[in-house]
């Protein structure tokens, strides 16, 4: 029998979500090294460059005046609140809600074999209303993550990919069941990378 999380739970897991993005099947094998905001603006995707007679792959950043400007005008105008057409299907269901979160997705998010069975159990309401159930769970001590062979289906659903499509996320307490759920949409823009530090922090107000 599942157990339900409490109020102080949910309003724990509430404040981190506030705190820190959700992730998604977090990649354990690869994790691509950091460089400078200045590298970053003239690498190009799959380039590599010497560094003390090794060489290393970097990240694949979009920096671009019109990316830039794409994500302030998505951050101005995202809904507050989840679109109705999320819960097609369930209309009386969403109570207290968090803050909306937003998530880019990278190579680990939908990489096929990243697949883990441990957490809470929960329901996420997708872009057209269809409901998948879930793993949710703290990763890594202050990183929230959604997994399982649920959201390995949700973006076989909606055929997401990495870097171009874009995630709102809103996390509540559904109304009847009291149950901790999500209601995710999804945008897609035509960047060509992780956008760089330089328009996380132009253009939103809590990259």
């Amino acid at each position: 029998m599942a157990v339900t999380p409490d109020e102080d739970e949910v309003s724990l897991a509430l404040l981190l979500l506030q705190q820190y993005p959700v992730s998604f099947e977090q990649e354990e094998e690869e994790e691509e090294e950091s460089v400078s905001e200045d590298e970053l603006e003239v690498k190009i995707s799959n380039q590599t460059y010497a560094n003390k007679g090794k060489k290393r792959k970097v990240a694949e950043v979009d920096n671009s005046k019109e990316t830039l400007l794409r994500m302030i005008n998505w951050e101005a105008n995202r809904p507050k609140n989840p679109p109705r057409r999320i819960f097609v299907r369930d209309p009386d269901a969403m109570g207290a809600c968090s803050e909306l979160m937003w998530k880019q997705l990278t190579g680990s998010d939908v990489k096929e074999n990243q697949c883990r069975l441990h957490g809470q159990t929960v329901s996420v309401y997708g872009p057209k209303g269809e409901i998948h159930e879930m793993v949710f769970k703290m990763w890594k001590k202050d990183t929230p993550v959604l997994m399982s062979v649920g959201w390995k289906n949700f973006v076989k659903k909606y055929k997401l990919e990495k870097h171009v499509d874009f995630l709102t996320i809103w996390m509540f307490r559904h109304k009847e069941t009291r149950k901790i759920c999500f209601a995710i949409d999804s945008t897609r823009f035509p960047v060509k990378g992780m956008l760089s530090p330089k328009i996380l922090n132009a253009a939103f107000r809590n990259p």
